[in-house]
């Protein structure tokens, strides 16, 4: 029995084979590593570890035992004369650090020394171009699959969703880090244990938004201790926070470190380093100018004046690092792994169960986001009746070609073209780049990139189309239903609708692809700006684009161009606007052959879109430029 958040309730068995004791993993999600390597199943030799979820377990005589000698064989985290650089640049030079179970480390220093580097690549996030980093006896690098769920990390910005409530955040992240036969009576109990011990039980039902800076810096750090991680790592976690929270956040970290975990925090706050076990000071270059207590640095820099230590650090890196070097005691030496080990292959995830608690948190994301809300129920209306706004009482009939309004049916069909094109873009642009950071963490703990797209598009797709819906239903009933019937479907106003919910789809993706190009928020009125205007000319029915060199091929790209010529398939344009100035375009003749390639266009932009996005968002992790 293996009592670990991440292990399956059936997880692994072993097995008498002539060849000896078989150990075979039972499909489980987190998976079954033999020294660091995963398998299927393995024959084990005396002295083999095999972890499972957070627990290592030492073969000895023909069984499993808990491994409980953590000094003797790992000695929690252990950095050992790491370089990393980049293009040449020296980022990290010769770094070398201990950090037992139960201790509290700070990373300090000036800019650009360093510190952020250091600390993801002690995290997996990127390897070292010389040098190794283990934890518990594992290579953090080599053995990344089977550790990866033994570290958090929380990074400078608070990955949360500012509108859920504590418990809720909390609940659904459980769903996706925790194997998927931990029970929902389970899953409350480690959500109820974490809030416990971060102090936190009485804003379990209040929103993240409406936390304190400190209280919203500790759901951060819930959420990475919802597994159980034994090396717990923080980037600049005091930033922005008063000298008040400052202390709380840094007595939290003491309380984590003394319940026996490997502490690390990043940070250029020196008011309450007195509370760590040991410091690591980082000169510009990355080099180490100080490794040991609080109450040591003193007599070996000279003084205990920061502002000073940092202006004599920062002047001359190479004689602080020389200095250290000099004055440094021997480090106790911690065995190694004689043989190195595999990644391991990828944890086997369950898509289905991934894709339901996306698609559950997105809807709960919409709504719990009072005013977006409001912005997507009225925005249909607004369009809907701006089509109204088109002079003209021909509505989607017969234009008189010397009359007031002789292209009536086409500007109704450009306001609801376009309409649906900034309905979709403005449903999703803000999405991706907004999510970013949560995301990239929960990609870390095995969420499929194609679950957390696909279920986004899905959620989408239904506001897109209840969202097409009213305006097309506002449009018909203020200008009359398609007069010259449907080409497929049966219908005229069905078919119109068909089109323009599929235009608003497509440009729903189409703002998921902007959003995943954006690097901030910031960029997203500019793209919506240019993607709104881009697509009011490539849609043929202000600007004819028909024929014309290089605007008819780019038009081809855009939601709008097919959206409008499905729309105008189904009302026959080019013949209820039969003037002789009228744009004529084959796209638009009331077939069922045309509306059928124009629809299909859709789809194959949709699928190729999707595409680009989980392209553009998939995992990839990065080693040092050698």
């Amino acid at each position: 029995m293996v009592s670990d958040v991440l292990a399956s309730r059936h997880h692994a068995f072993l097995v008498e084979t002539p060849n000896g004791i078989e150990i075979r993993d039972a499909h489980s999600v987190n998976g079954t590593f033999v020294n660091g390597v995963r398998v299927g199943s393995a024959v084990l030799s005396e002295g083999d570890v095999v972890t499972t979820g957070n627990v290592d377990l030492v073969f000895s005589g023909g069984v499993l035992t808990h491994h409980t000698e953590a000094g003797t064989r790992t000695g929690g985290l252990e950095v050992d004369g790491v370089h990393f650089a980049i293009d040449g640049k020296e980022l990290l030079d010769n770094i070398s650090l201990t950090a037992r179970p139960g201790t509290l480390t700070a990373i300090i220093g000036g800019s650009g020394a360093g510190k952020t580097t250091l600390s993801r690549l002690i995290a997996g996030h990127t390897c070292p171009s010389s040098g190794s980093v283990t934890f518990e006896g594992h290579d953090i690098h080599r053995e990344y699959a089977s550790l990866r769920t033994r570290i958090g990390t929380v990074p400078q910005e608070n990955i949360v969703h500012r509108q859920l409530t504590v418990n809720q955040e909390l609940g659904y992240a459980a769903e996706l880090r925790l194997p998927p036969d931990t029970s929902k009576a389970d899953r409350a109990e480690v959500v109820a244990k974490v809030l416990d011990e971060l102090d936190l039980t009485e804003q379990a039902d209040t929103r993240v938004e409406k936390l304190s800076g400190g209280q919203q810096k500790r759901a951060s750090v819930a959420l990475e201790l919802l597994t159980g991680p034994s090396l717990l790592i923080l980037d600049e976690p005091t930033t922005g926070l008063d000298p008040a929270l400052d202390s709380q956040v840094m007595m939290m970290l003491r309380q984590l470190a003394d319940a026996g975990r490997t502490v690390l925090v990043v940070t250029h706050s020196v008011s309450y380093l007195d509370l760590c076990d040991q410091l690591l000071l980082l000169a510009p270059g990355g080099k180490t100018a100080f490794v040991g207590p609080p109450d040591e640095i003193g007599p070996v820099m000279g003084t205990t004046n920061w502002a000073q230590i940092f202006l004599t650090v920062g002047a001359d890196p190479d004689e602080a690092n020389r200095r250290f070097l000099a004055q440094r005691r021997p480090q106790p030496q911690v065995p190694k792994e004689t043989t190195p080990a595999d990644l391991g292959e990828p944890v086997r995830i369950d898509v289905l169960r991934q894709f339901s608690t996306i698609a559950r948190r997105q809807v709960r994301l919409v709504i719990s986001d009072r005013w977006y809300t409001v912005f997507l129920a009225v925005l249909p209306f607004i369009l809907g009746l701006l089509a109204l706004t088109v002079p003209g009482k021909t509505g989607f009939g017969l234009a008189d070609p010397h009359g007031k309004t002789p292209a009536e049916p086409a500007q109704i069909l450009v306001l609801l073209d376009v309409g649906a094109v900034f309905m979709g873009t403005a449903l999703t642009i803000r999405d991706l780049v907004g999510e970013r950071p949560i995301f990239h963490r929960e990609q870390a703990f095995g969420l499929s990139t194609p679950a957390y797209l696909m279920a986004k598009i899905a959620v989408f797709t239904g506001f897109a189309i209840i969202q097409s819906a009213i305006a097309t239903l506002i449009a018909v009933l203020g200008k009359g239903a398609p007069t010259h019937g449907a080409v497929l479907l049966g219908n005229g106003s069905l078919e119109l609708f068909v089109a323009v919910a599929s235009t608003c789809v497509v440009s729903a993706i189409i703002g998921l692809v902007l959003s995943a190009l954006a690097r901030s928020s910031d960029q997203i009125l500019p793209l919506l700006v240019v993607a709104i205007m881009a697509q009011l000319v490539f849609s043929s029915g202000m600007i004819p684009v028909t024929d014309r060199a290089v605007l008819d091929q780019l038009s081809w790209l855009t939601p709008a161009r097919w959206g409008f010529a499905a729309s105008a398939s189904t009302i026959d344009l080019n013949t209820v606007e039969p003037g002789p100035f009228s744009p004529k375009d084959s796209h638009w003749n009331h077939t069922t052959g045309a509306w059928l390639l124009d629809i299909g266009m859709l789809a194959v932009l949709a699928a190729l879109y999707a595409g680009f996005v989980w392209w553009k968002i998939r995992l990839k992790r990065h080693s040092a430029a050698r």
